[in-house]
């Protein structure tokens, strides 16, 4: 029995954890900062090796200059070691945030009476500040009312409202603890319908940006509806961008009541469980975090969870077990891909971050059941009901491991099938088959595509008929060339089952050596 080879993916968000203090060209490309940028590309590459596959860049914060830097460096990273990651551009979407709190912040104790204002920017005091949002001109007062919540910084300030003055843009409200309020902090409105637009124009100048750039995905933050989706969707298509995937992150109250409705429309979901669980009561979060899995699983779409996954990493070298605990069961219920966000963003310890969630998925996937997918996906009408379905179920069915008390003796380490079809390659990924599923594709877009797709690992070839003529040859330099650069298995049985399927219209399952 071999180390299996990891299935599950892993997406990471950058920062100056992983890039460095590089927000310019210029800096990246003076000599007199040379060794902070080779820094920079040695944690780049080191969470490459350690098992990220797509690559998040949080819209959020910086400047338009700090993100295309960091794109040149991931794709020049990508192309050293001949691993394909993909780009995912997260928006910042309609969010409030604090206005100047001054350098160091206001401490608000509890018990103060707050004022804050939705209109006017002043600075901000012990008992008093400004929100805004993207475009400066939101009013918050129109979405709050007397006894409604108020979080700040992600919960850790609680203020609950007393009075509104909407015409004056004017909110009182009571501190229920006491927090130290920073600039940029978010806000949120549990329970509320904002009035705000839902895609800004700093967040269109970002999608067609990801259009541009030629991103894999794009995450759209705050999605309530199935029209929010589709808004995004039109952006993107009249920008050169209809290949791209969208992912909506479920953040709100709203986007669980339309939930169903949101799955349908989008390529993928994000279980953005940090602001969700500020929206929604926290004890909730698990059940919808596994009812949002569930149900992407059975569309056919890719689904990530995120938030707070190794957190106590950004300062720590070892996990809490608790963590240990969360991305274990992420994985064992079946998504795409887990996260990090601050991990690899700002903690002291990005690429050892990485390597502790690849030994804690590979050891998952080991009690993941298996033959359970195979029955979820026949539910799959659209996936299991063609031809295409039908050898998937067959290949899936011969990488069944045998399991005893928690060790999988696995038949195979991969299968393979040599496409371009995106349907047949996302029918691979969702029957969750027990081994790492080798696409050979001469499609350079597909090549950096399925990033965030279980299991899907791309080989890049110049003629996809000549490269099924010589499958075995072809299969023996894509699995090697993987396996020297990852590491993160060990190649025992030279068999592998694939699907053959390009340059004719017939499928055919067989079963190749390599050497």
């Amino acid at each position: 029995m071999s180390q299996q080879f990891r299935k599950t993916k892993i997406t990471s968000t950058l920062g100056p954890a992983t890039t460095g203090k590089i927000w310019t060209f210029d800096l990246l490309k003076s000599s007199d900062n040379a060794q902070n940028v080779k820094d920079a590309y040695d944690r780049l590459e080191g969470i490459f090796k350690a098992g990220t596959t797509v690559v998040r860049f949080n819209f959020s914060h910086g400047s338009m200059e700090e993100q295309e830097v960091r794109i040149e460096m991931v794709r020049t990273a990508s192309k050293k070691l001949g691993i394909p990651i993909s780009l995912l551009l997260d928006t910042k979407g309609p969010e409030i945030r604090i206005a100047d709190m001054g350098k160091e912040g206001q401490t608000i104790e509890k018990g103060t009476n707050v004022t804050i204002s939705a209109l006017e920017n002043k600075t901000g005091t012990s008992n008093s500040f400004s929100v805004t949002d993207s475009t400066g001109t939101y009013n918050m007062a129109n979405d709050v009312k007397v006894k409604s919540k108020i979080l700040v910084d992600d919960g850790k300030l609680f203020l609950e409202v007393t009075a509104v003055d909407v015409k004056k843009g004017i909110i009182s409200a009571v501190a229920l603890n006491s927090h130290l309020v920073k600039t940029n902090k978010r806000i949120n409105l549990p329970g509320a319908s904002y009035s705000m637009d839902f895609v800004s124009e700093k967040d269109k100048k970002d999608i067609i940006l990801a259009a541009k750039y030629g991103f894999a995905y794009v995450a759209a933050s705050f999605v309530n509806n199935a029209s929010n989706v589709n808004e995004i969707r039109k952006i993107l298509k009249d920008n050169g961008g209809a290949d791209v995937q969208l992912i909506s992150k479920i953040e709100s109250t709203e986007g669980i009541e339309n939930l169903d409705a949101i799955i349908q429309v989008s390529d993928g979901i994000m279980v953005a469980r940090g602001d969700l669980g500020i929206e929604i009561p926290f004890e909730t979060v698990p059940y919808w975090e596994k009812y949002m899995v569930d149900e992407c699983r059975k569309a056919g779409k890719l689904v990530i969870v995120a938030t707070q996954m190794l957190d106590s990493m950004e300062r720590n070298l070892l996990p809490t077990r608790a963590e240990v605990t969360d991305v274990f069961y992420s994985v064992n219920i079946g998504a795409d891909s887990s996260m990090t966000s601050g991990e690899t963003a700002a903690g002291l310890f990005p690429v050892n971050s990485i390597q502790t969630m690849n030994k804690i998925n590979v050891e998952s996937e080991q009690t993941f059941d298996y033959e359970g997918a195979i029955e979820l996906f026949k539910k799959n009408v659209k996936l299991a009901g063609n031809a295409y379905g039908k050898a998937v179920i067959e290949i899936a069915k011969k990488c069944v491991p045998s399991v005893k008390k928690g060790v999988a003796a696995y038949p195979y380490e991969f299968i393979s099938v040599f496409t371009n079809e995106d349907i047949l390659i996302k029918a691979l990924s969702t029957i969750r088959p027990a081994a790492a599923i080798i696409v050979v594709t001469d499609d350079e877009k597909a090549y950096t595509k399925y990033g965030a797709l279980y299991g899907v690992k791309t080989y890049l070839v110049d003629d996809l008929a000549s490269a099924e003529e010589s499958a075995a040859e072809t299969l023996s330099k894509a699995i090697n060339n993987y396996a020297s650069v990852m590491g993160d298995g060990t190649i025992n049985n030279k068999n592998v089952p694939t699907i053959l399927t390009s340059g004719t219209k017939e499928i055919t399952v067989k079963t190749i050596k390599i050497n």
